[in-house]
């Protein structure tokens, strides 16, 4: 016997991607203006931003957004771009933070409409 599945379950997972993208592609943008010159040299261009935030986030899973956050705050927050090992723990801590923030807020958006829909999502 088929199960019958919610057409909230979509609903779900629609406003799930888009509130990770959304506030990843928000928290990058508004640090991004915060910037002083140094930092901004090490940071994204617009286009490669938006490609990792946005298109990473649609193209494979929303959690690549919080990934591209995190890169985000650790390039810009260190002395050199690459190797990851000469990253400043400062940056990489921040840019954690405000993942785990962006997930935070997933969690709740996710939770609230599961509540208001009745879905079961445990």
């Amino acid at each position: 016997m088929p199960t019958h599945e919610s057409p909230w379950e979509m609903v779900i997972m629609v406003a799930s991607a888009a509130t990770v993208i959304t506030l990843s592609s928000l928290v990058v943008r508004f640090d991004e203006r915060r910037l002083n010159e140094t930092r901004l040299e090490r940071a994204w261009p617009p286009v490669a931003r938006d490609n990792a935030i946005i298109g990473l986030g649609m193209l494979f899973t929303p959690l690549f957004s919080l990934a591209a956050v995190w890169f985000h705050f650790c390039r810009t927050r260190s002395g050199a771009m690459w190797p990851p090992w000469r990253w400043s723990l400062r940056g990489w801590l921040l840019g954690l933070a405000c993942a785990m923030f962006i997930m935070a807020a997933n969690v709740l958006v996710v939770l609230t409409i599961a509540t208001v829909a009745g879905v079961d999502v445990g």
